[in-house]
């Protein structure tokens, strides 16, 4: 039985699909809820702190003023679903605040925010690439000191071992072709500023880079469009299946995604 087609494809469902299908099928097609998370919902946390901080005029970006808009951020996403949702106690609710304050003080050393020249913040792009239409949204494009564009990601988990970095930077070389298609201009670098460490992984871009980049993601427009069709998206176990949402779906853990289904058509 076939499945319509997604209209648009982001690099987060792109990585998805490539880690699991049936997973990718249950967020992206059938849409399930999935609950919050303490992990993803400290990463937005300190992301909006991190775009209040880069909204300020450049001399006013200090430490303090970051804290002072981590305090904003929390109140502006207090009735947030992906806080509301938390089951925490009193002690986990301080350790993740306690966390969340780390977090952004250790983005000072990663770089001078006062040096940075953003042109979009949480910017929402969709471009078309090859026979895919993509989106997303970028964390800051900014024009470094020579005046050429850079594509940065605030990355609030730990930051990949060496060998997994290319995997790690293909969300954001995605970015850059969008970036591409919107300004005329492909991006000098992308980088992923990870901050728990903290580090920064950065790299730069090239046309020839871009052009594989266009060519991955087609192929995987394809390979989702072949899946819709054939009405197949096999389960694929790995690590990331302790996090996973759907797990009680799964036939790798003697679940059965029609289960998922009827509650999908329940709904509608």
């Amino acid at each position: 039985m076939s499945i319509p087609i997604p209209k648009s494809i982001s690099p987060s469902s792109i990585s998805q699909f490539q880690s699991c299908p049936l997973a990718f099928r249950f967020a992206y097609i059938e849409r399930l809820p999935q609950d919050p998370s303490p992990a993803a919902s400290k990463g937005t946390l300190v992301h909006r702190a991190l775009e209040l901080l880069m909204q300020r005029e450049a001399t006013e970006r200090t430490v303090e003023a970051a804290l002072a808009d981590l305090v904003l951020a929390r109140a502006q996403l207090a009735d947030d679903p992906d806080f509301t949702g938390l089951d925490l106690t009193d002690e986990e609710w301080t350790a993740f605040h306690a966390d969340a304050e780390v977090l952004v003080r250790r983005y000072f050393d990663l770089e001078d925010p006062t040096t940075i020249e953003p042109i979009g913040l949480e910017l929402k792009l969709e471009a078309t690439v090859g026979r895919a239409t993509v989106r997303g949204i970028i964390d800051r494009l900014e024009r470094d000191a020579a005046g050429r564009l850079v594509v940065s990601d605030y990355k609030t988990g730990r930051a990949p071992h060496p060998n997994y970095q290319s995997q790690r930077l293909a969300g954001v070389n995605l970015y850059a072709l969008m970036v591409a298609e919107h300004y005329g201009e492909l991006p000098a670098r992308v980088q992923l500023l990870h901050l728990q460490e903290p580090v920064a992984i950065v790299a730069e871009t090239s046309e020839q880079q871009a052009r594989g980049v266009g060519r991955k993601t087609e192929a995987v427009w394809d390979a989702i469009g072949t899946a819709c069709q054939r009405g197949e998206f096999r389960p694929k176990a790995s690590k990331l299946c302790d996090w996973c949402s759907f797990r009680a779906y799964c036939p790798e853990f003697g679940g059965d995604p029609q289960t998922a289904l009827d509650l999908v058509a329940r709904d509608d």
